[in-house]
């Protein structure tokens, strides 16, 4: 337990000063102040004892049946021993005392690059599902022990944590380290491939360099094409390809004629739209199984979705619908099309006359 003295541990945990009631006979006050005053050597340590129990934050029960009555009014306590109130035997009470009060927050410091992963992850959900079990076995300071043992038998974590108390403010600190060899657990799982070393990092950290660069080239088109319908790449220097200077006469004057290409990669938004009408048989027979489906979608849509006809969810066959129209534009239908939109381009002329047939 943190701190330097526990009567200002708890003054400062009930907000600078601390009236402890003592439930008993009338005037027990008056020996827990002459043992505070004994205890605290002359100095103010802002804790006062009173007879009853009007306006304090904690309580102190001589008796049993007091302490019953305590613990019904919800006010944190502790039973006094029998026998002569002394400053020794009064700090003991104290620390007892102040193990009674709530908890009031837990922070659970972890490796910083643990911090990074999502929630979805096998260690920080291992984490967070033994920090909620624990946490709801805690209800005041004396309960903190619990997360000693929290990461026992753990997969991804040590079991030896560092459980640290701050009794002035209801605090406690919990340490959790994660286990040797964990870290490339986590990167396998993350990244969806095995890297057990130093070197297949690398490897990877290289391949997802290049896709990264890559991706920042389209990543504005896929964007625009997103919002508008219609996103452009735009041509850039590593493409550039430099033609041949040629000498250009017109009349007596001589000039110098520079061509240059490069790829633009132009992004179409198209809205593919599918159904799937599967035939169930005669009214009578799928009148039940057509009610079920309509009434699925109306309580759990995506639920609905994945009903099974056949063999085949719902959600298979328009995917499998939408699949064909995406690929049953013929190869010479695309080439025609960037052949056009290449003269589009060009030659700047905007006006388009499309037959379909």
């Amino acid at each position: 337990m943190n701190g330097q003295n526990v009567y200002m541990d708890i003054a400062a945990r009930c907000g600078g000063s601390a009236k402890i009631g003592v439930a008993g006979e009338e005037g027990s006050a008056g020996k827990f102040n002459a043992a505070l005053a004994e205890a605290a050597g002359g100095e103010g340590c802002h804790v006062t004892f009173c007879d009853g129990l009007d306006g304090c934050a904690a309580a102190i029960a001589v008796d049993d049946v007091n302490a019953a009555a305590l613990e019904r009014r919800g006010l944190p306590f502790v039973v006094a021993e029998e026998g002569e109130v002394t400053p020794s035997s009064l700090e003991r009470l104290m620390r007892s005392l102040i193990l009674a009060f709530p908890l009031s927050s837990v922070d659970v410091i972890i490796p910083s690059w643990v911090r990074s992963l999502p929630a979805d992850n096998s260690a920080v959900s291992e984490l967070m599902a033994r920090v909620r079990a624990c946490a709801a076995r805690v209800n005041t300071m004396a309960d903190c022990s619990v997360f000693d043992d929290m990461m026992a038998d753990s997969v991804n974590w040590q079991e030896e944590v560092e459980c640290d108390v701050f009794p002035d403010s209801g605090r406690v600190v919990v340490r959790a380290k994660i286990k040797d060899g964990a870290f490339f657990n986590m990167l396998s799982e993350t990244a969806g491939e095995p890297i057990s070393d130093e070197s297949s990092l690398m490897s990877f950290v290289v391949s997802a360099a290049e896709a990264r660069k890559n991706y920042g080239k389209v990543k504005d088109a896929l964007e625009c094409a997103r919002v508008t319908g219609y996103g452009i790449v735009q041509p850039s220097d590593d493409d550039l390809s430099l033609e041949k200077p040629s000498v250009v006469r017109q009349g007596s004057n001589v000039g110098v004629k520079l061509k240059a290409s490069a790829p633009s990669y132009h992004i179409i938004k198209i809205d593919v739209n599918g159904e799937v009408s599967p035939i169930m048989g005669g009214a009578a027979q799928s009148e039940g199984m057509v009610n079920d489906i309509m009434n699925g979608f109306e309580n759990d849509p995506q639920s609905m979705w994945n009903t099974n006809l056949f063999g085949k969810s719902l959600r298979a066959m328009v995917q499998e619908g939408l699949a064909g129209k995406v690929n049953c534009m013929h190869d010479d239908t695309r080439a025609k099309m960037r052949k056009a939109i290449t003269r589009m381009v060009n030659e700047g002329k905007g006006g388009v006359i499309c037959i379909l047939l």
